[in-house]
């Protein structure tokens, strides 16, 4: 009997409940999470206004993105139950809100691996070190053999002195790890670059601007500027190492664009140039469409920075 009556009464109720929400909406001008996952242009956008929402929600598990990794589709169907009372839009919805909940957890996760990684510091008595260290010059100068491991000849490819090894004290084993994914699987870029670090008038030491590199997407990582890209990039989570030696590598390249554009005097101007690069890069990055997957030195507005 009470089935009945609550079946019979439940259309008005959603019919008045979804007019209160409107009404409520018209006033606050708040839209709800329902609104940003249908109406926001890009994955971006989506992500980046889910999260704001999911901060200032009024659960303190989900203010602090505590849910465990893999809990997204059942606290997505949480946070969506008053909110959307038809199961099936629900369940629908929260799809959409798991997948957003898996990008934005896997952005703070990443950022905690790409730190612990850092933090390894190059060691000479690590095997596994030295191996890829050595792979790194095997992949730079596959004709050219290694005299002794310590050797001038590393200043070919752009370290400072005859061990490597003192080069990466500030990034650690990051710096190399994406030195060495560079050359491998970016093999043309990375070739142009190299050509144009060894150019006699313009040229830059490459396995050190590499290193700085590193640096700086480490900053845009920490200080949320990847976000864009990266929620408008990966489709389906969860986000990796590997899509951050990505980013590097898109970066690199890049830079390596804006240097043979500029065309400076000499390498004395390397952290002007780099200041001015590093600044569209932020412009373009805060783009809510970014993508640097695609992009190229002409999408940074170049005529505006001269």
């Amino acid at each position: 009997m009470w089935s009945f009556i609550r079946s019979l009464f439940r259309p008005i109720f959603n019919f008045f409940s979804r007019l209160c929400r409107r009404i409520l909406k018209m006033f606050t001008r708040k839209q709800t999470i329902e609104d940003i996952i249908l109406k926001e242009a890009t994955r971006a956008s989506r992500n980046r206004r889910i999260e704001k929402m999911l901060r200032e929600f009024p659960n303190e598990l989900v203010q602090s993105m505590a849910w465990d990794t893999g809990d997204e589709t059942e606290a997505a169907e949480a946070i969506l139950e008053e909110s959307v009372l038809e199961d099936e839009k629900r369940h629908d919805l929260s799809k959409t809100l798991a997948r957003s909940m898996r990008q934005i957890k896997g952005y703070q996760k990443l950022i905690q691996e790409v730190e612990e990684r850092r933090l390894e510091i190059y060691c000479s008595k690590i095997e596994e070190h030295e191996k890829e260290l050595l792979r790194l010059w095997a992949l730079l100068k596959p004709d050219e053999p290694l005299t002794d491991r310590v050797s001038n000849q590393w200043q070919d490819i752009g370290f400072q002195g005859d061990d490597p090894a003192t080069d990466f004290r500030g990034m650690g084993m990051l710096g190399l790890d994406q030195l060495v994914f560079f050359a491998q699987f970016d093999v043309e870029n990375c070739r142009r670059v190299l050509s144009l670090s060894l150019h006699p008038v313009y040229g830059f030491p490459f396995a050190i601007c590499g290193i700085t590199i590193t640096a700086l997407c480490k900053e845009l990582l920490f200080d949320d500027m990847l976000k864009n890209h990266f929620y408008n990039v990966l489709e389906q989570p969860p986000l990796k190492m590997d899509h951050f030696h990505q980013v590097y590598c898109c970066v690199f390249r890049l830079f390596g664009d804006y240097w043979e554009y500029e065309k400076p005097e000499s390498v004395m101007q390397f952290n002007l140039v780099k200041r001015r690069f590093v600044k569209l890069m932020e412009k373009y990055l805060n783009n809510s469409e970014a993508n640097l997957i695609v992009a190229k030195i002409e999408d940074f507005n170049l005529e505006e920075d001269s």
